[in-house]
């Protein structure tokens, strides 16, 4: 995941948005991102076909 790639270069406090076009990535995403010990900042938001999420590096 391209995301988690993205996330690893980020500083603590940043804010990575994600603009998803596959519905299992609404599931996938948060998972992802929680389990690698990042922060979820709301539940991901349906727009048409894309889905929104906001990461947040935490650590």
């Amino acid at each position: 995941m391209y995301a988690l790639d993205a996330l690893k270069t980020m500083k603590i406090r940043e804010v990575l948005q994600v603009i998803a076009d596959c519905p299992q990535s609404f599931r996938s995403v948060p998972e992802e991102a929680v389990k690698h010990g990042y922060k979820l900042l709301a539940e991901p938001k349906k727009v048409g076909q894309d889905i929104y999420f906001y990461i947040k590096v935490v650590q």
